[in-house]
């Protein structure tokens, strides 16, 4: 039987960001965890269709993918959470008017913990796996489109991140090599 509060909502240092604490209940055969229900993350002002399950896999500690954003017309709000291992999650509002932007924020999710990361549409979003194997589940609220992807590079010094691996030992996949600083974005969403 699940309890009567699924998920526990705190927001996180920006507007825009939560993270999600799933309610578990434990069983004679182990747990039960609910980890999406439309109507339930909308009580909880996630009013997002999710239109997409994306696995991604990280094979070593130090893989960093991201700083990533959708423009409108396919804006994507995300929904993350870590089905093995961990990741250090990065996420920055590049809103153009939003008294925010440029901002940034971090956390650290495990499968352990179970919580669940959500950056509302606006956000550039990269994390880092803190351990071999780590696999990540990630929502999208829109389907991905080539020519609206834009992203910023994980070392912007402006950004204030600090990643929890040295760039000599980061593992970045070749779409992020060579990603322009924020100063540098052309075309942010408002």
């Amino acid at each position: 039987m699940l309890p009567d509060k699924l998920f526990d909502a705190t927001p996180h240092v920006l507007p825009g960001l939560l993270l999600l604490r799933p309610a578990t209940v434990m069983d004679s055969f182990g747990w039960v965890s609910v980890v999406y229900d439309e109507g339930l993350l909308g009580n909880l002002g996630i009013h997002d269709r999710f239109h997409r399950d994306i696995i991604v896999y990280a094979d070593r500690r130090g893989t960093v993918q991201g700083l990533h954003y959708q423009l409108a017309p396919q804006q994507q709000a995300r929904l993350l959470r870590v089905l093995r291992g961990s990741a250090f999650v990065a996420a920055v509002d590049v809103r153009r008017g939003s008294p925010t932007f440029g901002r940034s924020a971090t956390i650290t999710i495990s499968y352990m913990d179970g919580a669940q990361f959500y950056a509302m549409p606006g956000f550039a979003l990269g994390w880092c796996s803190l351990e071999p194997a780590t696999e990540l589940l990630v929502k999208t609220s829109a389907e991905d489109r080539p020519d609206l992807q834009r992203g910023i590079n994980w070392r912007d010094p402006a950004l204030k991140l600090d990643w929890p691996v040295r760039a000599a030992d980061a593992l970045i996949g070749v779409e992020d090599v060579g990603l322009p600083m924020l100063a540098d974005q052309t075309d942010l969403p408002d």
